[in-house]
Parts: C-alpha cells; sequence; structure tokens
C-alpha cells in the first residue's frame, strides 16, 4: 500500500497542529455540552467535583478541551512521524544518473572541483541533480568517503581517496537543506526526524556500487557522511593484497583447512574485509561447488552471486550471535562472519570451529596476540583457543610514495627516534625514500595505499604458551622467535624499496 506523502514537519507546522488540536478540543467540548445525555453527565460530574459556579464550570470545561486537545495532538505527531519513518522503497539510481569518468586520478581533482561548483552556481540545479554529481564525482576519484559538514553559511564537502582528505567544494547554505533531504531519501531514512543520528544504504541499478549513510545531529544541522565501495575496486584476487609471499603460501594452505579458524585484526578502514572476501573467492576458486559458503555481515556491501549473504542488525532484528546459530543448520563448509563482539558470539564461533567448519572472522585488538587477550576475556577457554585458531592476520594501510617525486632520504634522527620507540634496536640500512609533492598528487607526496601484514600461525609452542595463559607481550615474543614477520619488519621492506617513508610505516604501525 502507498503511504500518502506529508509535508516536513517542522517547528512552524507543529505549531500549526498545535493550535488545530487546540481549536478541535474546543469545538469537541461544545458538542458534547450541547447534547442532552453528555450534559447531564458533565453537570453531575461538576456537581460532584463541586464545581457550581460559572467561573469554575468554564474552568472545569477548559481543562477538558486541552486534555482532549493533548490526546488528539499526540496521535498527530505519532501518525506523522510513522508515515515519514515508512516511506516507499526508496528509488533506485540509475545507471543515467551517474556521471562516472573511468581511469580518473587524484590529478583529476581541480576540474571536479570546477563541476561542483557550477552546480551549485546554476539557478537550474536541483537537489537530484546535485546529489548525483557529487556521487558521480565520489566514484569518479575512487573516493572512500564523502564527508559533507554544515557550518552557518554553506556545507564543506570533503572527499577521502586513499587515505587522505581533499577538500571538493562547498554547498550553498539554500540547497543544504535540499540536499539533505535527498539523500534521506535515497537511503530510506526518516526523512522529517533531524534530531536523531540515522543510517541507511542507498540502492543502484548497476550493482557494482554501494553507498552507506550516515546522518548526525550536529548545532549547525545535520552532517552527512557517505561510504562509496565498488565491486571491482573492493575485491581482488587474494594473490594482489599485498602479503608477502612466504606469507601468502602459508596462508593459502590455511585456507584448505576443512576446519578451525582465522582471525583478522586491525583498526577501521584497514582492508580486513577485503582480506576475508578474497579469502572467500579463493576458496570458491579452488573448491569449486564442493563449498557452501555463507556469511553474516553487518552490513552487506558487496553482494555475490554464490555466497548466501545475511545481513544482522538492528535492521534485520538478528545478531551475529543468534545468526550463527541458525545458519549453522543450513550445512555450511565456511562460515565468514562479520565480527566478533561479545561473548555468545565468540562461544559458538569456536564451537563451530571445532564441529567442521572454517570461520574466518574479526576481533577489534592491539595485535595479532592480543586477539587471545581479547577472546579470553569473553569468556573462551584458552585450550580451546589454541587448538582451535589457525592464525591471527593483523594488518594496516599505509600510504603510498608518489613515483614522480619520490627521492632517496638519509634516516635522521627523528627517524631513529620514531624506530627506537617501537623497539629497534639496531638501525636498518637503505636505502630509503622521501616525496616532496608535485603536481601529480596535489603536493601531497603520496598516491595510493599498501597493505602491511603480520599473521601469526599457530605452532606447537605457541599452543603450549596460549593455553598456559601467557600474556600477548609474551606471546608475541615467542612468535617473533618463531619467525613472524611484525608489521614494521613488513612496512621497512616496503621502505627500502621506496613503496612508503619511514615515517609512514612508524605512523601505522603505532597505532
Amino acid at each position: 500500500m502507498r503511504l500518502p506523502a506529508v509535508p516536513r514537519l517542522s517547528q512552524r507546522n507543529y505549531a500549526i497542529a498545535k493550535l488545530a488540536c487546540v481549536a478541535v478540543g474546543v469545538l469537541v467540548v461544545v458538542l458534547l455540552t450541547s447534547l442532552e445525555t453528555t450534559s447531564a453527565l458533565l453537570a453531575a460530574a461538576r456537581s460532584a467535583a463541586g464545581l457550581d459556579s460559572p467561573m469554575l464550570t468554564l474552568l472545569f470545561r477548559g481543562i477538558l478541551a486541552l486534555g482532549f486537545a493533548a490526546l488528539l495532538l499526540w496521535a498527530v505527531k505519532t501518525l506523522w512521524l510513522r508515515l515519514s519513518s515508512q516511506p516507499d522503497r526508496p528509488p533506485v539510481i540509475g545507471k543515467g544518473d551517474l556521471d562516472v569518468a573511468a581511469g580518473s586520478g587524484i590529478t583529476s581533482l581541480p576540474g571536479f572541483r570546477k563541476r561542483l561548483e557550477a552546480l551549485t552556481r546554476s539557478v537550474q540545479t536541483g537537489a537530484v541533480d546535485l546529489v548525483n554529481g557529487l556521487i558521480s564525482i565520489g566514484f569518479s576519484l575512487q573516493a572512500s568517503d564523502i564527508h559533507i559538514s554544515p557550518a552557518r553559511e554553506d556545507a564543506e564537502v570533503k572527499l577521502r581517496v586513499h587515505g587522505n582528505l581533499y577538500r571538493l567544494g562547498t554547498i550553498p547554505d539554500r540547497l543544504y537543506p535540499l540536499v539533505v533531504r535527498r539523500i534521506k531519501i535515497l537511503s530510506g531514512l526518516a526523512v522529517f526526524r533531524q534530531g536523531i543520528p540515522q543510517d541507511g544504504q542507498m540502492r543502484f541499478q548497476d550493482r557494482a556500487y554501494t553507498a552507506r549513510v550516515s546522518v548526525f545531529p550536529t548545532s549547525n544541522g545535520e552532517r552527512m557522511a557517505i561510504r562509496l565501495a565498488t565491486a571491482y575496486a573492493r575485491i581482488m584476487d587474494l594473490e594482489n593484497v599485498g602479503m608477502p609471499e612466504e606469507m601468502l603460501l602459508d596462508y593459502r594452505a590455511l585456507l584448505n583447512r576443512g576446519q578451525g579458524m582465522i582471525v583478522v585484526t586491525g583498526p577501521t578502514g584497514s582492508g580486513k574485509s577485503t582480506t576475508m572476501f578474497a579469502s572467500l573467492l579463493h576458496i570458491q576458486k579452488t573448491r569449486g561447488d564442493s563449498a557452501n559458503i555463507v556469511t553474516l555481515e553487518d552490513p552487506i556491501e558487496t553482494s555475490f552471486r554464490r555466497f548466501q549473504q545475511t545481513q544482522v542488525g538492528r535492521s534485520t532484528n538478528l545478531t551475529f550471535s543468534s545468526g550463527l546459530r541458525s545458519v549453522l543448520r543450513q550445512d555450511p563448509d565456511v562460515i565468514m562472519l562479520g565480527e566478533i563482539r561479545d561473548e555468545e558470539t565468540a562461544s559458538i564461533a569456536v564451537r563451530a570451529a571445532m564441529t567442521g567448519h572454517l570461520i574466518l572472522t574479526t576481533v577489534h585488538a592491539n595485535s595479532t596476540a592480543g586477539v587471545f587477550d581479547r577472546l579470553v576475556q569473553m569468556g573462551v577457554d584458552p585450550a580451546q583457543l589454541s587448538s582451535t585458531v589457525h592464525a591471527v592476520i593483523s594488518q594496516r594501510l599505509c600510504r603510498r610514495l608518489c613515483p614522480s617525486c619520490r627521492r632517496e632520504a638519509e634516516l635522521t634522527a627523528e627517524h631513529r627516534r620514531q624506530l627506537e620507540l617501537l623497539g629497534v634496536e639496531e638501525m636498518p640500512e637503505g636505502p630509503f625514500y622521501e616525496a616532496d609533492g608535485c603536481e601529480k598528487c596535489l603536493e601531497r607526496g603520496f598516491t595510493g595505499r599498501v597493505a602491511l601484514f603480520e599473521m601469526l600461525r599457530m605452532t606447537d609452542p605457541l599452543r603450549d604458551l596460549i593455553s598456559a595463559g601467557t600474556p600477548a607481550h609474551r606471546l608475541r615474543e615467542a612468535a617473533v622467535e618463531d619467525g613472524m614477520v611484525t608489521l614494521l619488519g613488513h612496512g621497512l621492506s616496503l621502505a627500502r624499496r621506496g613503496e612508503v617513508s619511514v615515517m609512514e610505516v612508524a605512523r601505522v604501525v603505532s597505532d
């Protein structure tokens, strides 16, 4: 059933609704007092309350009118907000609505700035064209996020490209409310609710594109954050994610296991989802139709034809724990669990990994060794962890040096101090590189990003340490002695090849 469209529930409209409800309340009381039956009942109520004087009678009628008006206003407001929070199915952004320039690099940013300026200055530009233009620019520049922050006179638009924030331009104050409304409509959000955070997702006719929307109230208005993703940018072959060759050989062997758990850890935006989806694609490629692969995600960012994907979260009233418990009855071989957040999910995941399922999941921890401490804090038995977990992978994303302005550089005293604080006792030998910035990188010195990896692969000595409840720093030391390449070690090897700078490695690894 198509719900009726309602105007914006602004302060002005709400004030009009109040006056209308009061007027209706007065009319209802007048009508009730004009009827013989209700008039007699009201007279009896006044007599019982001792309200026989004209002034008290008038006051009694006024209280009745206001009470009825308050009840009616509550009903009107509830229905109004209900209509605004249950819109029709959000419209789909068609292929013709997007003008994505293939192969655009960061050097195209000045041209896109002019494009946004032309859109905002044109009197013919509406919210639909402006939003379509913003999204097209974001995808053209391969941005991961679009940030729109309102101020007093306009709203500033910034793009995050390869980890760097770039200013795109501003949206005038006269257009910004229309832009917010349009983005909410596209994301299926409550258009007339302005004081609460909201999250939604845009729908595209071209399924290669996805966009998640977050709305957050501020003192200047609602702030918008749009996270962009493309299927061809997110999903890649496992060989191309950036793992060192020896680590990749071990990891592919682990993915061939029939049961157990592989955990990926790292901060938000470090590429964990990309690594897990690349792993699933590798399993699918090597096992073919013999592998039943299911995922539990919050939210589903990229759709796959041969994966059975399920979204968890508030919108579905399905949690990771309840979803995992139910999906185990679907006879899966491989389960990708978006995140282990609580004791119940951790317990179910470990039991599933012990009973014939390969589990790929993420856990928020500061290091590979710290994952075990985190899971033990969630109530998982250390002995079960030691026998279940095959490996823990930690990863970070570093900004890649611009090849056009890259130059050799000596380690300075600041570089050496940074490395000493990270535990490096003997300074590594160069050459090392820096970048001064040029036109091709918009004077930033960086273009693109490269991943740093650390994999703690389980061995018998490490299993004994985990079962004994060894602290994370001791476990890490033992893993390094056992041959584990650390994030810092991988980063320094890339620094010697000129892909990243020493300061960038130190910045990322110290997080």
